[in-house]
């Protein structure tokens, strides 16, 4: 049979049907393999890091040395970094607009250990519904596997599974999810026995770990986000992010706006290791640390950056044996005391977050139980295991009204309920709310109401962060014309005008001294005559910048009363003004300022005068912000002393330790003066500036005992009780009671003793009680705070 005729289309007639069809189901074929191709490549593009894309790998001093389990296995050549860079540099703009980005003083990073299967989802909208909010960078980590027996397990580290997820299961993740790389324990296969009685195989230690990792280097873990955004061109994934970071377990509840609240009462810097939490310390015996309980953990930047070094380096090759006290890779459900025993080879410990009263500000349990804690009704058990003693211990209610965490929340509908009660417009009294059935919550959370709106008047009221109150502000009055500007100095309800007290404050204005600032003003500060903070004329700090206040070209607003700047300082607290000064550069690095407080007080007095405020007193007090002083006591020690203010007296705890080489002298945190003496003084100050002798090297610390001038030293005391009597014939004078008890404690006040201050008020010395100093040193425990003291002495 010959073969058909082609037509004039020059196709044969028996095929003029099944070509369509083919064309068809090529075309079907196809586009959704080259979709899910374009699909795979755009996934891997945006989400995985650590040089798994880049024709050269990215420098692995990010990764742990020697550690190949840890680095990323995939490595595909598609694009080169600096084609990624290229890219991303586009996108940089809108990533530093971001407000979480804006510096600020204590930002939060909240980091949650999450497993991402269909039944813990509801506790992942309900943070974000609740707390979640209010932390500045919110993360949820999570194991490579999703899933259940459902809808499947996805390994989401593989494009393919990926796509089989967004398929089969209609799942994708979310921007705030942080995958988790090269997971040696996966959470979903450990035996069908642990799955059943716990859910999941309890690797919590390595997710905690990697977390860690992850937020200090950007390295182990990929953000669906995409957190290496920040990273181009030096803008770090979580650590430069935030100054205090979170780890909180998904029952949880936690308050990220109290976090700077209490960071500012303990007045802690994130540079300084914090590591702190609801303490526990029955593992001390066998493990030798006390460990922050798991529910919620927190960590100063230096803490984490701490924890995150030694798990990088610690030994891995043990990692499916249980953890034995030793700071390795474990096979543990109990991260907090490996967590503990990693941060030991730093020398950092736990500390616990209680408020002044002993309340802890984390809750283990629900608050229907733990308020009602009596512990020796209940005993010593593992809970009140070493923890020091308070009152509330026995009389319940023993959790902070200023919170910052509640655990042991297993149902979500818990967090909506607290959201609305702590909150809401109201405080509502639902029976059907099972928060509410126990009357003490109740009350509890009243408490915990007004807590915080007393805290959010009192912040809207005080002046605001430096990082807002130093923006330009063209309605505002020029900050160089604040010196001439009328004050209304705080008024005192006191009748005797003849004795009204001067408060001159030598004061540096940067970020973590205005809890000073507004603590003084809230407590003593209002019962002296007049107040003023005396401040160099350099503001702020290395994190906010430097801002010098004697340019003609700053226009910045500083809190409107009470601050008066010495412009004329020649030595700047914030640098050294010669390179090889040793002693200066040692106070800089040590007390964070350069020791130039001599100069500030001299000068300080000087415009005192200069501004007429001289002759609006008749007593006067150079006192540390330190320090808190009883105005009122002062002018009945006056009074009943007889003395006059164009009398010469200065006066205050009197020090003899050099006395062979110097004068008797009044200790520096509070030096008291009659106008007539500080008149005295003021003269002879005013000459300093004409004299050719001022000294900014050694030979002041050697030759200071006989010198009355301008120097570079932190030793005021000494050359101002030499400058009075050298040159006005006037001594020290010691203030003491009849029975010769010092008025002034230049020292702590230790537990035992503040009980017998209280106690003793009415006695005639303790009336007289002019100063207790508030100090606050590095190793010094929650009693010592300063801002938190001024406030019991207060109450």
């Amino acid at each position: 049979m010959s073969p058909s005729r082609p037509t004039r289309s020059g196709v044969h007639r028996s095929t003029t049907t099944s070509r369509p069809i083919r064309t068809i189901l090529f075309i079907l074929l196809v586009i959704p393999t080259l979709c899910g191709f374009i699909y795979t490549f755009r996934f891997h593009i945006t989400y995985f890091n650590d040089g798994e894309l880049f024709d050269s790998a990215w420098p692995e001093e990010n990764l742990p040395p020697n550690k190949d389990d840890r680095k990323p296995n995939i490595q595909v050549p598609l694009i080169s970094k600096d084609q990624w860079d290229e890219r991303q540099r586009e996108k940089i703009k809108d990533v530093v607009s971001n407000d979480t980005l804006i510096e600020t003083k204590n930002r939060v990073y909240c980091g949650v250990p999450f497993i991402w299967k269909p039944s813990e989802l509801h506790a992942y909208h309900a943070i974000h519904e609740t707390w979640g909010k209010r932390c500045h960078i919110l993360r949820f980590f999570i194991d490579p596997i999703i899933g259940d027996n459902i809808t499947g397990y996805y390994n989401m580290t593989l494009a393919s599974d990926v796509i089989d997820a967004k398929n089969k299961a209609n799942t994708t993740l979310p921007d705030d999810v942080v995958i988790l790389h090269n997971m040696r324990r996966p959470w979903h296969s450990c035996g069908k026995q642990t799955m059943k009685n716990q859910g999941n195989c309890r690797n919590i230690f390595e997710k905690v770990w990697r977390m860690a990792v992850y937020i200090a280097d950007g390295s182990g873990g990929t953000c669906v986000g995409d957190d290496r955004l920040a990273e181009v061109d030096g803008l770090k994934f979580g650590i430069e992010r935030a100054e205090w970071f979170i780890k909180a377990d998904q029952d949880t509840f936690l308050f990220p706006d109290n976090v700077g609240r209490y960071i500012e009462t303990m007045n802690w810097s994130y540079n300084d290791p914090h590591y702190f939490g609801h303490v526990l310390n029955h593992r001390k015996e066998d493990r030798g640390v006390s460990f922050v309980a798991g529910g919620a953990v927190f960590y100063s930047k230096s803490a984490l950056l701490a924890a995150a070094e030694s798990y990088s380096n610690m030994p891995m090759d043990r990692g499916d044996d249980e953890e034995d006290g030793t700071c390795r890779d474990s096979y543990t459900g109990t991260e907090e005391v490996v967590t503990a025993v990693c941060l030991r080879e730093h020398n950092i410990t736990a500390e616990p977050a209680i408020d002044y009263e002993g309340r802890e500000e984390i809750s283990l349990y629900e608050l229907s139980d733990i308020l009602g804690y009596n512990r020796t009704a209940h005993g010593e058990w593992w809970f009140w295991n070493s923890k020091k003693r308070y009152p509330c211990h026995d009389d319940g209610h023993c959790v902070a009204h200023l919170p910052l965490a509640f655990h042991h929340y297993k149902d979500s509908q818990d967090f909506l309920d607290i959201e609305n009660e702590l909150y809401g417009a109201t405080l509502t009294i639902n029976h059907s709310n099972r928060l509410r059935n126990h009357l003490e919550t109740h009350k509890y959370f009243e408490n915990v109401r007004a807590a915080m709106k007393r805290a959010k008047d009192e912040e809207s009221q005080s002046p605001m962060p430096i990082t807002d109150h130093l923006s330009e502000d063209k309605d505002t009055p020029d900050i160089t014309n604040i010196t001439q500007q009328p004050e209304s100095p705080i008024s005192f309800n006191n009748t005797n005008t003849q004795n009204r007290l001067y408060c001159m404050i030598p004061f540096i204005f940067k970020p973590n001294y205005i809890h000073s600032y507004n603590a003084i003003r809230k407590t003593w500060g209002k019962r002296c005559d007049t107040l003023k903070f005396f401040i160099d004329p350099v503001i702020g700090d290395k994190e906010t910048g430097f801002i010098d206040l004697t340019s003609n070209s700053s226009n910045y607003t500083l809190p409107p009363e009470y601050v008066v700047i010495v412009r004329d300082m020649k030595r700047p607290w914030n640098k050294c003004t010669r390179d090889n000064d040793e002693r200066c550069n040692q106070s800089l690095k040590g007390e964070g300022n350069t020791r130039n407080i001599w100069e500030k007080i001299w000068r300080s007095w000087v415009l005192v005068d200069d501004m007429g405020d001289s002759d609006i007193a008749e007593w006067f007090v150079k006192i540390d912000a330190d320090s808190y002083i009883f105005p009122e006591h002062m002018k009945r020690y006056v009074t009943e002393k007889k003395w006059s203010p164009d009398e010469q007296h200065y006066f205050g705890h009197i020090l003899k330790h050099r006395i062979r080489d110097a004068f008797p002298m009044i200790a520096g945190s509070a030096v008291f003066f009659s106008r007539a003496t500080l008149k005295s003084a003021v003269s002879i100050y005013r000459k300093f500036d004409n004299e050719s002798n001022s000294d900014d090297g050694e030979g002041v610390m050697k030759g200071w005992a006989t010198s009355c001038k301008d120097a570079h030293t932190d030793q005021e005391e000494t050359i101002t009780s030499y400058c009075l009597k050298q040159h006005a014939g006037v001594d020290a004078e010691a203030a003491l009671d009849d029975e010769g008890q010092e008025l002034i404690s230049v020292g702590e006040i230790e537990d035992g003793k503040f009980k017998w201050m209280f106690e003793s008020l009415s006695t005639k010395a303790s009336s007289y009680l002019i100063l207790c100093n508030t100090s606050t040193t590095i190793s010094t425990t929650l009693e010592s705070n300063r801002t938190r003291r001024m406030v019991v002495l207060e109450e």
